[in-house]
C-alpha cells in the first residue's frame, strides 16, 4: 500500500487540476488561520500528507490535549477546521472531496467544548464554521489567489505571508 501511496501522490502532483485541488484547501486553512491570528508554522501539499502546521504550542494542547475549551476559544478553531471544506465547496460545488479530516478535527475541538454541546448545537456551530469562513475567503478573494499560487509553486511560508500581505484588496465596485 505505500508503494501505491506513493505511485499515486507522484502522479496526483504532476496533475494540475488536483494540485490546484489540494492547494486551494490548505491554502484555505492557511488564510483563515493567519486571520485568525495563529500563526502558521509549515504546510504540505503531498497526498496523505496535506496540512497546515499552526506555530501555536497551546493550539495543539487545547485541540489534542485534555484541557476543556471555551466557546470563545472553540469558534475560531471550527473556522479554521472548515476552511477546506468551504473552499473546496466555492470552487467545485458539491463536489468536496477533502472533508474527513475536517470534520474529524472539528469534532475533536467540539468534544472539548464546555459547556457541552448537542447534535443541534454542534451541526449548527459547523454550518456557522463553513459560512464564516467562506465569507473571509470572499473578503480577501485576491489574497487567497495569491496564497494559493504561492503554495502550489512550492513557496516558503514567509514568501506565502508575502503574498498575502502583497495582494491587492478586493474591489466591491
Amino acid at each position: 500500500p505505500g508503494l501505491l501511496a506513493v505511485a499515486i501522490d507522484r502522479f496526483a502532483r504532476v496533475d494540475p487540476a488536483y494540485r490546484n485541488r489540494i492547494a486551494r484547501h490548505e491554502a484555505a486553512h492557511f488564510l483563515v488561520g493567519y486571520m485568525l491570528g495563529t500563526p502558521v508554522a509549515g504546510y504540505s501539499l503531498g497526498l496523505g500528507t496535506a496540512h497546515v502546521d499552526f506555530l501555536e504550542a497551546k493550539l495543539e494542547r487545547k485541540v489534542y490535549g485534555q484541557i476543556a475549551i471555551k466557546e470563545s476559544t472553540m469558534l475560531p478553531l471550527a473556522c479554521i477546521s472548515m476552511a477546506g471544506v468551504a473552499a473546496e465547496a466555492m470552487a467545485f460545488g458539491s463536489d468536496v472531496r477533502g472533508q474527513e479530516a475536517d470534520l474529524r478535527d472539528l469534532q475533536r475541538v467540539l468534544n472539548k467544548c464546555e459547556p457541552k454541546l448537542g447534535d443541534q448545537q454542534q451541526q449548527a456551530v459547523t454550518r456557522w464554521a463553513v459560512y464564516q469562513s467562506a465569507s473571509m475567503l470572499r473578503r480577501h478573494e485576491n489574497s487567497f489567489l495569491a496564497l494559493v499560487d504561492a503554495m502550489e509553486r512550492g513557496a516558503s511560508v514567509a514568501e506565502c505571508l508575502r503574498a498575502i500581505e502583497d495582494a491587492p484588496p478586493v474591489s466591491y465596485e
